[in-house]
C-alpha cells in the first residue's frame, strides 16, 4: 500500500516510514472499497445487475482509484444496454490509470468494430425518440421505436420495461409478461420490472378468481302453497325414480306413448311442411334468378366505376408507409441528416396522417427548415470571414429563403453586405431595405438604413454624372 500523502510504498505497515503518516483510516477506505467490489462481483454472477451497480458505484464513492470496480461497472452497464454510461466509466478508467488497463482493450473494440458505436448511438436516438412520442401521448408510434431499438438492442433493459408499461395500459397482460421476464432473465434485480410484474401476476390471479367463483346451486327448491312456504330437496331423476317402486315402470310407458305420438301425428305433418317450404323456396330462385338477369347491366356498370375509383387511388401513398418515412424521416433529423429527412418526408402523404400525425409532420418541416438554414448559415459565415464574398453570398441566400429573419436579422444583414462586397449593389439595397423593414429597432436594422441611404445617394450620383455626359 503506497501512503496517501507522500505516495511512499509502505508495504503492509500502517505509519509511513517517509513522512510519518498515520494511514489507518485510509486503509480502512481501501478495504470498504473492495469490499463493495467484491459484493458487486458477486451480484454481477448472478444476473442482479442493479445490484451490481449500486455496489460498484459505492466501492468507486470510497476510492475513485479502483479501477477493477470502474471497468466492471462498464461491462453491467453494456450488458444493461447503457452504452453511454459504460463508455464514461471506461474512459475515466483509462485516463487514471493508463498502464495496462482492460478499458484500453474495451474502448478499442468499440472504436473499431463494425459501426457498433454508430449502432448503439442509433438505438438510443431512437429510444429517446420513443420516449418523446409518449410525452406527447403517442403510444402506437412509441411502440414501434421501442420494437425497433429491442430489435438491434435486444439487452435494453430499460427499452424492456418501458414497453412491458406500455403493454398494460393497453392491457396486454400477457405480452407485458413476456417483456418483463426478458428483462428479468438480463438484470433479476431491475426493481421497475419486479414491480411491474408482481402487478400483472396480481391481475392473472384476480381474473383467475373470478373464473373460480361460480354460483352454487342451491340444494332445495322453494314454492308457495296458500301462505305457507314449501321448501323441498333437489333431487336427481334416478332419486326421484328411486322414491318409488312404480317410478320406473311409469315413466317407460309415458315414453312409450311419447314414440308413438312422435311417429304417427308429428312426422307426417313436419314431411308436409317441408315439401310445402321446398317449393317455395324453388319458386323464390326462380323468381332471384329472373330479377338478377334484368340487373346484370347495372351491376357492370357499378364495378366498372369502383375499377376507376380504385385505379384513382392507387396512385396514393398508402397509410402505413407514409407512417414508416414520417418516423424515419424524424430519426434521420434527430440525427442531423436533414438531406435524408428531407426526401423521406416527401414521400409522406400528409392527407392520410390523423391529427397528430400532421402535427408531427409540420413539426417536422420545421425543425428540417431550421436544421438546414443553420448548416448554411454557418457555412456562409465562414466563407464571408475568409473573404469569398460570392460563396457567402450563394448560401446566405439559401438561409434567407428558408427563413428570412434567421438569426434576428443576421443571414439577411450579411447577404446584403456580401452582395455589396461582391459588386452587386442593386441586390444588396433590396436587402438592405428588408433588413431595415423587418428590424427597424434593432441596431442592425438601423445600420441597414443607414446603408440604404448610402447606396440610394451613391445610385443617385452615378445617374446624374450618365446624364451629364449624354
Amino acid at each position: 500500500m503506497n501512503c496517501y500523502k507522500c505516495g511512499y510504498d509502505m508495504g503492509e505497515d500502517l505509519y509511513c516510514e517517509n513522512c510519518g503518516t498515520d494511514n489507518t483510516v485510509f486503509r480502512s477506505i481501501l478495504l470498504s472499497s473492495a469490499r463493495a467490489y467484491n459484493e458487486g462481483l458477486e451480484y454481477a454472477k448472478i444476473r442482479n445487475l442493479t445490484g451490481a451497480v449500486a455496489s460498484l458505484s459505492a466501492a468507486l464513492r470510497f476510492s475513485k482509484y479502483n479501477t477493477a470496480a470502474r471497468n466492471l461497472l462498464g461491462l453491467v452497464y453494456f450488458e444493461q444496454g447503457d452504452m453511454v454510461l459504460a463508455l464514461r466509466e471506461w474512459v475515466i478508467s483509462e485516463n487514471l490509470d493508463p498502464e495496462g488497463n482492460e478499458a484500453a482493450k474495451y474502448l478499442g473494440e468499440l472504436e473499431y468494430g463494425q459501426g457498433l458505436l454508430e449502432k448503439y448511438d442509433s438505438n438510443n436516438r431512437k429510444y429517446n425518440l420513443a420516449l418523446s412520442y409518449l410525452r406527447q401521448g403517442n403510444r402506437d408510434l412509441s411502440k414501434i421505436q421501442l420494437r425497433r431499438v429491442l430489435k438491434n438492442q435486444p439487452k435494453m433493459v430499460k427499452a424492456h420495461v418501458l414497453l412491458a408499461l406500455l403493454l398494460m395500459q393497453e392491457d396486454n397482460y400477457e405480452e407485458a409478461r413476456k417483456e418483463l421476464n426478458t428483462a428479468l432473465r438480463i438484470d433479476s434485480g431491475n426493481p421497475l420490472a419486479i414491480s411491474y410484474l408482481n402487478e400483472v401476476h396480481n391481475v392473472f390471479r384476480e381474473r383467475n378468481d373470478k373464473k373460480k367463483k361460480k354460483k352454487k346451486k342451491d340444494p332445495v327448491v322453494s314454492f308457495q302453497d296458500g301462505n305457507d312456504t314449501v321448501v323441498v330437496p333437489k333431487q336427481s331423476i334416478i332419486e326421484t325414480l328411486d322414491s318409488s317402486k312404480g317410478g320406473i315402470f311409469n315413466v317407460l310407458i309415458g315414453l312409450l306413448i311419447g314414440v308413438l305420438v312422435t311417429v304417427f301425428l308429428i312426422v307426417p305433418e313436419v314431411r308436409e311442411r317441408d315439401n310445402s317450404a321446398a317449393k317455395n323456396a324453388l319458386i323464390d330462385v326462380n323468381q332471384s334468378y329472373t330479377d338478377s338477369q334484368q340487373s346484370i347491366d347495372l351491376l357492370q356498370s357499378e364495378v366498372a366505376s369502383l375499377k376507376e375509383r380504385l385505379s384513382a387511388y392507387e396512385g396514393q401513398a398508402d397509410l402505413k408507409q407514409s407512417y414508416e418515412n414520417l418516423i424515419s424521416a424524424m430519426a434521420y433529423a434527430a440525427s442531423n441528416d436533414f438531406g435524408s429527412a428531407e426526401n423521406l418526408l416527401s414521400s409522406v402523404n400528409r392527407e392520410l396522417l390523423d391529427a397528430n400525425g400532421q402535427k408531427g409532420y409540420d413539426s417536422l418541416t420545421k425543425t428540417i427548415s431550421e436544421g438546414k438554414a443553420k448548416e448554411a448559415f454557418e457555412k456562409a459565415d465562414g466563407e464571408r470571414l475568409m473573404g469569398y464574398y460570392d460563396r457567402a453570398a450563394t448560401d446566405y441566400r439559401k438561409v434567407v429563403d428558408l427563413i428570412e429573419d434567421y438569426a434576428e436579422g443576421e443571414a439577411i444583414y450579411y447577404l446584403a453586405f456580401c452582395l455589396e462586397k461582391d459588386g452587386n449593389k442593386a441586390d444588396a439595397l433590396t436587402y438592405y431595405k428588408r433588413t431595415a423593414e423587418l428590424f427597424p429597432s434593432t441596431q442592425r436594422g438601423r445600420a441597414a438604413a443607414e446603408k440604404v441611404l448610402e447606396l440610394s445617394e451613391n445610385e443617385t450620383g452615378r445617374d446624374r454624372r450618365e446624364e451629364d455626359l449624354t
